[in-house]
Parts: structure tokens; sequence; C-alpha cells
């Protein structure tokens, strides 16, 4: 691992667990047992650190989507994939979608560009394929605009809210139970 990926690495996990605000550059340096100027030669500050790292958590997860949405096939099938791959992102990239999620609630404008740039990628992918399983019948006749947000809400909740989850069920990891069956309740909303 280079220098630059062990302090992205800890930024990461430090601004997904104290936010941008909790989370100071002597921490970081500390923890990625850097110096303050070696930060510096890669990044400008910490925002510049910040947004980096945003930009390439986010990515990822937009390219995916985009590549199942334009990948054709039967609309029940892209909405499974992209369910999958919201799951298979948190999964393998906890801290990052942490990241992502908090950023969000931030109303920087920088954030907000990053936002805009990549999460409005996110809503017209699944936009066109609920628009394609509209048309074609497979789902039922919906405000595609609203049902996008709404599956969104419902990956993002399930994703970030899976202690509530457990503790309003009452058992250890039911979110995950929960999770497991995800795609078969949002396709459940949708079909005809």
């Amino acid at each position: 691992m280079t220098t630059k990926e062990r302090i992205e690495r800890v930024a990461t996990r430090l601004f997904a667990l104290y936010g941008f605000d909790g989370t100071s550059i002597r921490r970081i340096v500390g923890e990625a047992r850097v110096t303050k100027p070696v930060l510096y030669y890669y990044f400008k500050d910490k925002r510049s650190l910040y947004l980096s790292l945003l930009e390439e958590a986010v990515a990822p997860l937009c390219d995916e989507v985009e590549r199942i949405a334009d990948g054709g096939g039967p609309p029940v099938k892209q909405m499974k994939g992209i369910i999958v791959a919201f799951l298979q992102f948190y999964r393998e990239r906890p801290s990052e979608f942490q990241l992502l999620h908090q950023a969000v609630e931030r109303r920087e404008r920088e954030v907000q560009l990053i936002a805009q740039k990549y999460f409005r990628r996110i809503f017209l992918s699944i936009s066109r394929v609920l628009d394609e399983g509209v048309d074609r019948k497979i789902f039922r006749s919906l405000h595609v605009s609203q049902t996008t947000f709404s599956v969104i809400a419902i990956l993002v909740y399930y994703l970030t809210r899976a202690h509530v989850i457990d503790e309003v069920l009452g058992q250890k990891k039911a979110s995950e139970d929960l999770m497991e069956t995800l795609s078969q309740h949002v396709l459940g909303l949708l079909h005809t």
C-alpha cells in the first residue's frame, strides 16, 4: 500500500466515524503514521482530501448502477442487479458507504456538486429501468421520479439503519435477514 493509499484509508474510516468536522488533520496523520507535509504533498487541505474520498467512493457505485441499467435485459433483472450492487457496495466498502451517507447530509457547495454529479447518474439509471418496466407493463403504472426516490430511500434506510431494525424487531442481525429479501420487497412494490 502506498503512502497516499494509507492516508486515504485512514481518512475514509475517520470521516465515516466522526464526520468532516469531527476529524482533524492531526488525527489523520497520526493514525496514518505520516507527517502533515506528507499529507499536504498529496492533498491541498482537509476539504480537498474529503472531496477526493467522496469522488473515489461514489464513482464505482455509479458506474456499476449505470452498467446494469444500460446492459439490457428484463427490467426486473436490472432492478435486482441494482439492489444487489447497493448491498454489495455496502458490505464491501462500509466506510465509504457511511462517508457518502454523511456527505449527503452536509449542505456545503462542494459536497452538493458531487451529489449532483454522481447521485444524479444513479437516479437517472434507476428511472430508465422503471420507465422501461412501466412501458412494457411489467411494473404497474407509477410516478417514475417519485418511485426512484422511494427505491433509493428504502435502500439507504435499510443499509444505514440496520441497528434500528434490529432493535425494533428485538433480534440481533434481523436486518441482515431483511436485506436478503430486500430485492423481493422492492420488486413487490413495483409489480402489477
